[in-house]
């Protein structure tokens, strides 16, 4: 179907990108709210977010029932984000994009990397969110602004968000109505039980998957009684790109695109609870297609490690979940052991912090994993935060280190810690061109078969990455055997 509809030269995607004035203006609410919506209307949503960002793709894969991908202007070119939204696209009804920011913010003068760019280059018609909870008739002006100040994005939308009563709706409709031609999609009350961020942080690793069910499901119902269904699905239908030309990669199984039998698939344990769930799906897909079946296991609950050969720890929140982390002897023991004997494993940011001896939080020590020689300390500002470029320091080829093989690396951190070691305690992997990494200078620490660092990869802006790690791992099970 995807190869079919990719080769169509009239092929075009239904899809709105939810975008607002400023930040915090409920954008994730009312993305999740309208991905359920319309998934409980028997369509096909896939949905997607601009930037670095892992949170807001949990709450909307829950809420469509599918994954959600990142498009980001530092990690991919411009045909390569037009790629990654066809290749994901194509079979379904629907695609909502969530923008990051403000439409129209972008640290670029000239707004290269903002939404509203990213809207034109993929053809999406805007729905734009305005907190009108200090506004009246002053919304218009702000408005009609929007519209001047870039007239190649598709404003097509608004909804209006903390609307105070129904006088303030009846003013605020009235003079919209008036000056302008942009239809009220949304009029959503001012109520924090309408936010999900109000009423639980935006953390998902503080709820059970009940809760989040339950809590989608209840801001879905109460937001949806105050949105024009019928007209947004009528607005997605005018999305006025073609995507002739554009390559589609599609969704290949394991056996064609890595070209191995089932029996050859590497088993790669995933890290995945409370405390660690920060992972691009790109990632995920990546390692799929490179032949490797992921099962999950967690390092809170679980007493020990599945048998795989080897684990991939990514982000999340150790801190938060440090003492059960620090409870549960038994796997810490067995992932230090496993380590020892030589099990590869990639661990990012919070993989790092759980793999150090100990972590200090709120005035209490937890032990770690205790594989890296070194103590975890947080700190109230984040310590590193943004975009990352690294390059290695090591000469490919020395010691057959699968990652002396990339030149360059971007990726992305978000930390608000410290590893407390001795200057010299150990020779970091990769330089820090761009970010924090951790010291400022160097980022990415190996022993044995792991490598672990705050950096956060995301596979399509370093595609060697993953195909590499999981020939090393196939190299490590190769000897392994061998010497059985």
């Amino acid at each position: 179907m995807n190869d079919a509809a990719g080769n169509n030269k009239n092929t075009r995607i239904n899809g709105i990108y939810v975008s607002a004035v400023k930040r915090n203006s409920g954008k994730t609410t009312i993305s999740v709210a309208l991905s359920r919506l319309l998934k409980n209307k028997g369509l096909s949503v896939q949905a997607f977010k601009k930037g670095p960002d892992f949170i807001d793709p949990m709450w909307l894969n829950i809420a469509s029932g599918k994954r959600t991908y990142n498009l980001d202007f530092y990690f991919m070119s411009k045909n390569k984000i037009k790629e990654h939204f066809l290749s994901h696209s194509l079979g379904s009804d629907i695609s909502i994009v969530e923008g990051n920011h403000g439409l129209h913010d972008s640290f670029d003068i000239r707004g290269k990397s903002s939404n509203a760019e990213l809207a034109k280059l993929l053809g999406l018609p805007v729905i734009l969110i305005i907190d009108v909870g200090e506004l009246n008739r002053g919304v218009v002006p702000l408005i009609l602004g929007f519209q001047k100040f870039d007239e190649g994005v598709n404003i097509k939308g608004i909804i209006l968000n903390k609307v105070h009563s129904k006088r303030h709706e009846k003013n605020l409709l009235k003079a919209i109505k008036y000056y302008t031609d942009l239809k009220v999609v949304g009029h959503i009350p001012n109520n924090p039980e309408f936010s999900i961020k109000q009423r639980h942080l935006g953390l998902l690793s503080t709820l059970s998957s009940e809760k989040i069910e339950n809590l989608i499901s209840d801001i879905s119902i109460k937001i949806g009684g105050f949105i024009d269904m019928e007209n947004i699905a009528k607005i997605s239908k005018t999305a006025n790109k073609s995507y002739a030309g554009i390559k589609n990669s599609g969704s290949l199984s394991i056996k064609n695109r890595s070209g191995r039998n089932i029996r050859d698939t590497l088993k790669i344990g995933l890290a995945y609870d409370n405390a660690f769930n920060f992972y691009y799906n790109e990632n995920l897909e990546a390692l799929e297609n490179l032949g490797c079946e992921i099962i999950k296991f967690s390092p809170v609950n679980d007493s020990s490690v599945p048998d795989v050969d080897a684990l991939y720890i990514g982000g999340g929140f150790p801190e938060i979940f440090s003492e059960k982390l620090h409870e549960n002897i038994n796997i810490r023991k067995e992932i230090k052991q496993k380590i020892e004997e030589g099990l590869p494993v990639y661990a990012e940011c919070g993989g790092l912090m759980y793999l150090c001896r100990s972590i200090a939080y709120e005035n209490n020590f937890y032990e770690m994993a205790g594989v890296i020689d070194a103590g975890v300390k947080l700190t109230a500002k984040p310590k590193g935060h943004g975009y990352t470029k690294l390059t290695p320091f090591l000469k490919e080829g020395k010691n057959g280190l699968w990652f002396n093989k990339i030149k360059l690396i971007k990726g992305h951190e978000f930390h608000h810690s410290f590893l407390d070691m001795p200057p010299d305690r150990y020779k970091f992997i990769f330089k820090v061109k761009k970010g924090y990494g951790v010291d400022g200078s160097g980022d990415g620490i190996a022993y044995k078969n792991i490598l672990a660092g705050y950096t956060h990869i995301y596979a399509p802006s370093s595609p060697g990455w993953f195909k590499n790690w999981t020939a090393f791992v196939r190299k490590v099970k190769a000897e392994k055997h061998k010497k059985i």
